[in-house]
């Protein structure tokens, strides 16, 4: 009785912390908006699989895919770059002309990628069928658009601190989704898909007319003062308003854009191996075995969110406290396994159950792919852990290489292995990926055996304390926003 009242009388001093640390409170925030955004996104389907039919929910899952795959492929550098530049703008016209310059390009850019997309796509009888005139491919192009927008919308809320709104605007467009999919049902598997893009702009629209302004930092509160001249050396006006911090503009360097490159690639590789999938899955199979393995993977997609997780808090405190990564990586794993062996086991004894809540026909073709998700969970989160090591130590093109090399093993075994084994085929692959990333992680775990050291470009950077907490805080929110991408681009 005293062990549990002990954690009774600390609960208050835990709330009084998430509601003044904002790290605490930001971190809440965001693992809310992924537990809404997941659960949401299984209602959605379950709503699809039983008023649709398996070749309409195969379709569209496809369709979605391409959108949301076309979308992070064009944000990814984007994002980082809002929030790495917008706090030093807050409270300045600069905040917003950088936020809208950087979502007017960046959609513009995915609108185009997707438009040279879909008619590559056409070759095969299934999507031909589906993008059989205009309208089908414009509402294409405005979804991918429009998701990209919802995450740069996402990335101003992060750089802020802000993510309650992150946390609002995920949550209602998750919600208009699962109600738009009954009145659009009987326009079939465009149905499925105009409810997603609809609520993608819905989103935007809220973001863009609410959310976004009612943070105030495109401008600077309170009235304008008036500049006042004073007479500086040699006769000329100056005026006497000093910008404090901030500083002069200058060109990125070159070991700045080499990180900016071995980040984006690192989050690519990680993120766009789930989205590829159901488009291989189409052309291979077509479009009711890939209706089985959406669903199912959806649903597998649990494992792959507790790793990603822990292993961007692991980014985040690694680079707080170089010198204790390797209790950091320790304490890391321990909650990993602590939380995913639960998972396992619920999903392996109950897994054909919950794919039956689906339908009979989920549940037959599904269970195996499901079991074989379930082991892959471990070595998976092998290379996340190893990913963050690697982030923190700025060996970036080693992570980079490293989960791009898990991507390309994983779509070429399952070009080979779907014809013979099916859906299942693509398990076997991602597994036999997983194992491989995790043997290839191993120097991350040699590293932390032994004093870290600095890479080059960590060494040569300023020792100034706000420029240093700056960084910080950017990468923190980069490590959170990670695991955000990583669940996301499971459940669009």
């Amino acid at each position: 009785m005293a062990q549990l009242s002990l954690p009774i009388r600390w609960l208050p001093r835990y709330l009084q912390r998430a509601r003044s640390d904002s790290l605490v409170r930001n971190s809440l925030y965001l693992m809310a908006s992924t537990v809404i955004t997941a659960a949401l996104g299984y209602v959605f389907w379950v709503v699809a699989a039983h008023r649709f039919t398996h070749q309409q929910v195969g379709i569209a899952g496809a369709v979605v895919s391409l959108c949301s795959t076309v979308a992070l492929l064009t944000y990814v550098g984007p994002f980082a770059m809002l929030i790495e530049r917008l706090p030093a703008n807050e409270f300045s016209s600069a905040w917003t002309v950088v936020l809208v310059r950087a979502c007017l390009a960046t959609a513009t850019v995915t609108a185009l990628v997707t438009a040279v997309a879909v008619p590559l796509l056409r070759g095969s009888p299934d999507y031909r069928a589906f993008f059989n005139g205009a309208a089908p491919i414009i509402i294409a192009i405005a979804g991918a658009a429009a998701w990209t927008l919802v995450n740069l919308l996402g990335a101003a809320f992060i750089a802020a601190r802000r993510a309650d709104r992150l946390l609002l605007i995920q949550t209602l467009v998750s919600v208009i989704k699962v109600l738009l999919v009954f009145p659009l049902a009987a326009a079939g598997a465009a149905g499925l898909i105009k409810a997603w893009v609809v609520s993608a702009l819905l989103g935007v629209g809220l973001g863009a007319s609410w959310l976004v302004p009612g943070m105030g930092l495109g401008r600077r509160p309170g009235p304008r003062p008036r500049r006042r001249a004073t007479v500086a050396t040699g006769g000329r006006q100056s005026s006497d308003r000093q910008s404090r911090h901030r500083r002069p503009s200058a060109p990125p360097s070159a070991s700045f854009l080499r990180r900016l490159a071995g980040q984006h690639l690192t989050s690519v590789g990680g993120a766009v191996t789930p989205l590829v999938l159901p488009v291989l899955v189409v052309l291979k199979l077509g479009v009711t075995q890939n209706a089985y393995f959406y669903i199912t993977w959806m649903l597998g997609g649990i494992f792959f969110m507790v790793s990603p997780a822990v292993a961007s808090a692991t980014f985040a405190e690694g680079v707080r406290a170089h010198s204790d990564l390797r209790a950091v990586v320790a304490k890391a794993l321990r909650v990993i396994v602590v939380m995913l062996a639960p998972a396992m086991a619920i999903m392996i004894v109950a897994g054909r159950f919950i794919l039956g809540l689906f339908g009979a026909p989920y549940a037959a073709a599904g269970y195996g792919l499901l079991i074989l998700l379930a082991i892959s969970a471990l070595p998976d989160a092998v290379s996340n852990v190893a990913v963050a090591v690697f982030r923190v130590t700025h060996r970036l093109s080693y992570s980079a290489a490293l989960n791009l090399g898990i991507l390309v093993v994983t779509l070429g075994g399952a070009w080979v292995l779907m014809r013979p084994l099916g859906i299942a085929g693509v398990g076997i692959a991602w597994l036999g990926a997983q194992i491989l990333g995790a043997i290839a992680s191993l120097p991350a775990y040699v590293l932390i055996r032994k004093p870290l050291t600095l890479a080059p470009d960590q060494a040569q950077e300023p020792a100034d304390d706000a420029e240093r907490d700056a960084g910080v805080g950017v990468l923190i929110d980069l490590a959170k926003q990670q695991s955000l991408d990583r669940l996301g681009s499971r459940i669009p």
